[in-house]
């Protein structure tokens, strides 16, 4: 076999090693600091995009929580102010509203203990007392 002469086989090997070594050496020279760089300058934006990312997130998150403290506050504000109104306007003639009824009460009972008149008991409307909120 001619390919493994003995005589021819150390030469191929020397070139082989020549070649090989001249493009290893080419490669790591120009082309590897070239794609090293890339690799760097993608990882440093992907880093600081990252970075930037997160502190929008965090941003974001605080203002969240503000606005639904923000938020939490005022329903409180408008549901004391509701409640106050409410209350008020309910209590406003509530003890005049109460002595009334009681009048009328009064009025039947003793008007049924004289007279014995269940009608008169009936024609008077009663509305239950609402409870408190």
């Amino acid at each position: 076999m001619p390919q493994l002469d003995h005589i021819i086989i150390f030469t191929q090997i020397f070139w082989l090693f020549v070649i090989f070594s001249t493009l290893y050496a080419i490669l790591t020279h120009f082309f590897l600091p070239l794609i090293l760089k890339s690799f760097k300058s993608r990882r440093l934006i992907l880093e600081s995009n990252s970075k930037e990312t997160n502190d929008l997130i965090n941003k974001i998150k605080k203002k969240h929580v503000f606005l639904q403290n923000q938020l939490l506050e005022s329903f409180l504000q408008v549901e004391n102010h509701l409640i106050k109104n409410l209350i008020d306007s309910k209590f406003e003639n509530f003890n005049t509203w109460v002595q009334a009824i009681d009048e009328k009460i009064a009025k039947a009972c003793i008007d049924q203990e004289l007279y014995c008149n269940i009608h008169l008991l009936e024609s008077i409307i009663l509305f239950p007392r609402t409870p408190l909120i």
